[in-house]
């Protein structure tokens, strides 16, 4: 099978340290990978890799030996008590790596007070080379593609961009057209996923997004007419997260897993149409 421009998110391989989640991405067959330095929910598990440290030392060597990049470094919530002052440590440290993308997400239910936080960590970024994804989630306080789309409008930052999950675009009663009417410059990396059209429970949702995904194509979500909607210039993802469903099987089969069902459905929907020539 061969390589594409593919990049393999962090969810469901958090149990994997960052050097080997770099090897495992490149024997699987993946351009770039991407971090989870910062926990996504309280006490979550994440890699700091604090700049010049063994760990990042060890990253970086597994890196420049199998030519996986790193693409995104994760995940700051935005909400009234953030300092974004003290994000500094974690753009350096991405930025050491060659990350060229930082994720965040809306937790404050003042839109205004998300998108000054957005513009603040912009600025911060942009001293950095990197670029702010805005993830939108049906159970986080920034839970649509139009919300997200307001909050980079507002911030009015030239390096911000949406990242939009296919579940949480489906989730929240978004999908392609919404997608083929927002400003192209302003949309960024897609992630990769599949599931049933049905939506689970409101209370579910967060269970199903960190552990019921199903590979690409293997679901009913339109992927696609999300991959027609999408800009050219569109960086893919996958994520999707299999060690609940199948945890006796190893990383490295999960991630080979990952990218086969998803190169599988990208041959079948123009995927030359899309990405850099590392996904980064």
């Amino acid at each position: 099978m061969s390589r594409i421009p593919l990049s393999l998110s962090p969810l469901g391989f958090l149990d994997v340290d960052p050097p080997t989640l770099v090897s495992i991405a490149a024997e699987a067959g993946f351009s770039s990978v991407s971090m989870r330095m910062r926990p996504a929910v309280p006490a979550g598990i994440h890699y700091s890799l604090e700049a010049g440290g063994e760990a990042a030392q060890q990253t970086l060597a597994r890196i420049r030996d199998t030519g996986v990049g790193i693409l995104q470094a994760e995940l700051v919530p935005l909400e009234r008590a953030t300092d974004v002052g003290a994000c500094r440590p974690l753009l350096e440290a991405a930025a050491a790596l060659g990350a060229t993308r930082v994720v965040v997400t809306g937790d404050d239910p003042e839109p205004s007070v998300v998108a000054g936080k957005l513009a603040e960590i912009a600025d911060l970024a942009a001293a950095y080379g990197m670029t702010v994804d805005v993830e939108f989630m049906r159970f986080r306080c920034l839970a649509t593609l139009e919300h997200a789309l307001a909050a980079v409008a507002t911030a009015g930052r030239d390096n911000v961009a949406v990242m939009v999950d296919a579940l949480h675009l489906v989730r929240s009663g978004g999908g392609a057209a919404d997608l083929a009417a927002a400003d192209p410059r302003r949309l960024g990396v897609l992630q990769l996923c599949d599931g049933p059209m049905a939506a689970p429970a409101p209370d579910r949702l967060a269970t199903e997004a960190r552990e019921a995904r199903l590979l690409p194509g293997r679901g009913e979500l339109p992927l696609g007419a999300l991959l027609d909607a999408m800009p050219a210039h569109t960086i893919l993802a996958a994520e999707v997260p299999l060690a609940a469903q199948i945890p006796a099987l190893p990383p490295r089969e999960r991630a080979r897993m990952v990218y086969e069902a998803t190169v599988e459905l990208l041959t079948e929907h123009r995927r030359d149409r899309f990405g850099g020539p590392a996904g980064r």
